[in-house]
């Protein structure tokens, strides 16, 4: 009897465990938990066949552990120990969504094996506190029930010795039961994933499919094996001289200026003030973590309101300020979106871009500088093997020369997290731009850092009050808008980081000024991506202590698709041309606020517009025309258009601007998906074909 009960405890713990990492698997592609992960819409097929994709995996760690162990106790631990080494790869994967927006993939990888890699996990080690932030420990419960019910077994049975040496299956047939389990296993998976072939043979799918999809439809687990073994054991995919051929053709329709909206379908080309800056010097100020509702905040301290970016709020007034352009970074972050401000083009989305597509030789916006004449360079104040500038920003983007911290004299008070500062680092942007002056117009792209994560006070140089050098803090000590404690930590942290590189272009553009390239500088600036926290909780936790008279502040309406809005709050950056010789009554180009959507693959042909810069492709649309378009966020793939956002996944969709309403019917919206899938197929093809002429 007592034998009986014992393996009826035995059935029901193996039971348990499938059950319970099955489910795991099904709400890490839900938004039960992941309330950003907006899934496609799931048919009967693809719940089924993610149900025995990963259904058949547990059956293969079950038969495991009957092969590998030789009786029920080390069977029931062997079980244990893989629950609890899958409810970490389950909270893991949560702490990757909440950072990234999007699933993981093994292609994500390429960072850390690349020569910045070890600087990379650095990083990766310094934000872990931050990172938690997003975990959801629900995910560890499987791990905490299994190991509950062992230790019951075992106290239930610490008086009988013999019942760790005792087996269910017999010894004879343990093999035999073991690898016939083993091999139902693996044909269930492996149909799971062919029949995931077959479903989407010659749909948008097959040649776009992301982590997302692929996990909803052949199962979390079932998925990562075998993006794994295609990571790890695969060659880069050929393509047939056809498909080349059908996206060749698509290209060339990209060299008429002349391109009409997938909006409302009006034929637009560039905009009134083409070539008006040409010969004119470009400082191109790419600023860390910088999102668009920083720009007018204010903040209430002590009974007065005081401004987080009051240098950048006081350009605005020489200024064209864009307050709906987006970031289009995908996995690759910075990296990422140098390459679409450089090139006009999107990075695909789960790859980095400049470790997987950076063999060919893309029309960039340098290359089209140096041919008319000018010197160009770009400068970051990180190590030069970081996302491998040094390299790739001469040889993929055509830059003279990349100047990195190897080429910078710093010394230890001008450290925040290990960087230059983006004071001292600007400041030595503007002398190599003096230098190079005296030579001809020149093109300088300077990175900033500061801004960069993790958002707590710097501990490179010992200050007694002040964050930042130079600087006074924006905020007292002991200032709250959160009530968590690490939340709170960070967004004071976010805040402060902020007002420090406003600091930091402030006094730049008065040594611009000082260094007698004013007159004859244009400066651009833009957020290069978000901040990467959820920091819109701060204005739904203390509203009353901000106001923002330019942008407004987000507030919690408390429906379904608060969430479209807080991630495009996330989204949204701020793109800046500031002129500093600008004159109201004498400039052509009038210091004005346009709130037409733009996103950052607009920004190679605006700049090149206004610089009057030799085009051979017109990607994205110039900022300046009247044209209304999309962008999209390669990672989540969330549309934006003027007045509302739309999930190019779940095709759920919130209008913003009450004028729009009518306009935004379901239909339109079909449309405007359809128009956003044909251009992403083209453009990620684009890139993995190798469309472009090889690198010499």
């Amino acid at each position: 009897m007592k034998k009986n009960i014992s393996n009826r405890f035995k059935i029901i713990y193996v039971s348990v465990f499938v059950l319970l990492n099955t489910l795991n698997c099904f709400l890490l592609t839900t938004n039960l938990f992941l309330k950003d992960l907006t899934p496609y819409p799931r048919n009967i097929f693809m719940f089924t066949n993610s149900f025995f994709g990963d259904f058949g995996l547990m059956i293969v760690l079950v038969s495991l552990a009957l092969i590998l162990c030789k009786n029920d106790y080390r069977r029931m631990r062997f079980l244990m120990g893989t629950s609890i080494v899958l409810s970490i790869l389950y909270f893991g994967l949560t702490v990757y969504f909440g950072y990234y927006g999007m699933m993981f993939s093994f292609y994500n990888l390429a960072a850390f094996a690349s020569p910045g890699g070890g600087d990379a996990f650095v990083f990766l080690l310094a934000s872990v506190p931050t990172l938690l932030t997003y975990s959801k420990p629900f995910f560890l419960l499987s791990a905490v029930v299994m190991v509950v019910l062992f230790v019951v077994f075992v106290r239930r049975h610490r008086k009988n010795p013999e019942i760790r040496q005792y087996s269910f299956i017999s010894k004879s047939n343990r093999f035999t039961i073991g690898f016939s389990v083993l091999l139902i296993g693996v044909l269930v998976m492996a149909n799971s994933l062919s029949a995931y072939r077959v479903e989407i043979d010659d749909t948008w799918y097959e040649d776009n499919t992301t982590p997302l999809y692929g996990a909803e439809t052949v199962g979390l687990l079932n998925y990562y094996l075998y993006d794994a073994y295609s990571y790890f054991f695969t060659e880069k995919q050929g393509y047939s001289d056809q498909k080349r051929a059908e996206i060749e053709a698509e290209l060339e329709a990209y060299r008429a200026e002349i391109t009409a909206s997938p909006i409302d379908g009006t034929l637009l080309g560039n905009s009134e003030y083409e070539g008006l800056f040409a010969g004119k010097n470009l400082l191109l100020i790419q600023i860390e973590s910088m999102n668009n509702f920083v720009i007018g905040l204010k903040v209430e301290v002590d009974g007065e309101w005081v401004e987080v970016t009051p240098n950048l709020n006081a350009m605005l007034a020489d200024s064209v300020y864009f307050n709906n352009y987006y970031t289009n970074v995908g996995i690759g972050n910075t990296s990422d979106a140098e390459f679409t401000v450089l090139t006009g083009l999107y990075p695909v989305g789960p790859t980095y871009t400049v470790f997987e597509y950076a063999q060919v030789q893309y029309p960039t916006l340098p290359k089209m500088f140096k041919a008319a004449g000018y010197s160009t360079f770009s400068a970051h104040a990180n190590t030069g093997i970081f996302y491998e500038r040094s390299t790739l920003h001469p040889s993929l983007y055509g830059f003279d020369y990349h100047y990195a911290e190897e080429d910078f004299e710093i010394t230890e008070d001008q450290l925040i997290h290990t960087w230059l500062n983006d004071h001292d680092f600007l400041m030595e942007n503007i002398d190599l731009m003096q230098a190079a002056s005296a030579s001809g117009p020149v093109f300088s792209f300077a990175i900033t850092i500061s801004d960069h994560m993790p958002y707590r006070r710097p501990t490179d140089v010992a200050l007694e009050d002040n964050w930042f050098p130079g600087k006074t803090n924006l905020l007292p000590a002991g200032y709250r808008v959160a009530e968590n404690d690490i939340l709170n930590e960070q967004f004071v942290g976010y805040l402060e980081h902020v007002s420090y590189t406003d600091y930091a272009i402030g006094a730049a553009m008065d040594y611009l000024e000082t260094a007698g390239l004013a007159e004859d500088t244009i400066v651009v600036l833009y957020g290069d991506h978000g901040c990467g926290i959820d920091i819109y909780d701060m204005f739904y936790e203390s509203p009353d202590q901000f106001s923002n008279d330019l942008n407004g502040i987000i507030t919690d309406t408390g429906l379904d698709t608060q969430i479209l809005l807080e991630r495009e709050m996330l989204t949204n950056i701020p793109f800046i041309i500031y002129d500093p010789s600008y004159d109201e009554t004498t400039s052509v180009l009038k210091a004005q606020t346009v709130s037409l959507t733009r996103g950052s693959n607009c920004t190679t042909r605006t700049i090149a517009s206004l610089f009057g810069l030799d085009q051979e492709y017109y990607f994205g649309t110039d900022a300046l025309s009247d044209q209304r378009t999309f962008t999209y966020n390669p990672r989540n793939l969330d549309i934006f258009v003027d007045g509302a956002i739309i999930s190019g996944t779940s095709q759920e969709f919130v209008v913003t601007d009450e004028a729009m309403v009518d306009f935004y019917t379901p239909q339109k919206v079909i449309a405007i998906i359809d128009s956003f899938l044909e251009y992403k197929d083209f453009n990620d093809k684009l890139l993995r074909y190798e469309i472009f002429p090889p690198l010499e």
